[in-house]
């Protein structure tokens, strides 16, 4: 017997016996919403000489520092990005590490890590952070980013996905 055959077979009878309870309630809504969390500056270094790796090149910039405010309102001190160029500089895989202190004095870490063209991208944020900004560091967050034109700043909003 094929597998595509038995699974059909199986399939159809567990629909003869009928469906377990738990599946025949209907589901909770898993639609997400999107709350802005921030809005950032951020002031970028000189970029290294490109880098070879297999596919591509990198590029290594210090971050120098940057401003978030929205709900999440803090100063980056300094980090570092990693630009992995691939396809030719059509693709990017971007990592991001910075940190800093919130306004209200708590230290933090980002972690960013995203794909996206030489313009823009888009990247899953992991927040390291106590204090208020608590419920923060325990939600799915992502951003995206836009470089400027002279290399010099990034643009990027932040937002955090939440049950509607």
């Amino acid at each position: 017997m094929s597998i595509l055959r038995f699974m059909v077979v199986s399939f159809l009878a567990m629909l003869a016996s009928g469906l377990p309870a738990d599946l025949k309630k209907a589901p909770a809504s898993t639609k997400p919403g999107l709350v802005k969390i921030f809005d950032g500056k951020i002031d970028l270094g000189d970029f290294s000489p490109p880098i070879p790796i297999p596919g591509g090149q990198r590029i290594v910039a210090k971050v120098n520092g940057g401003t978030l405010t929205g709900k999440f309102n803090a100063d980056i001190q300094a980090g570092i990005s990693v630009i992995d160029l691939v396809d030719n500089g059509q693709a990017i895989v971007n990592n991001v590490r910075s940190f800093g202190t919130t306004t209200d004095g708590q230290p933090f870490l980002i972690d960013e890590s995203g794909l996206g063209s030489a313009d823009d991208d888009f990247a899953r944020i992991i927040l390291s952070v106590g204090g208020s900004y608590t419920g923060l560091a325990n939600s799915f967050l992502f951003t995206e980013a836009t470089l400027s034109s002279d290399r010099k700043t990034v643009s990027t909003t932040a937002y955090q996905t939440v049950d509607r």
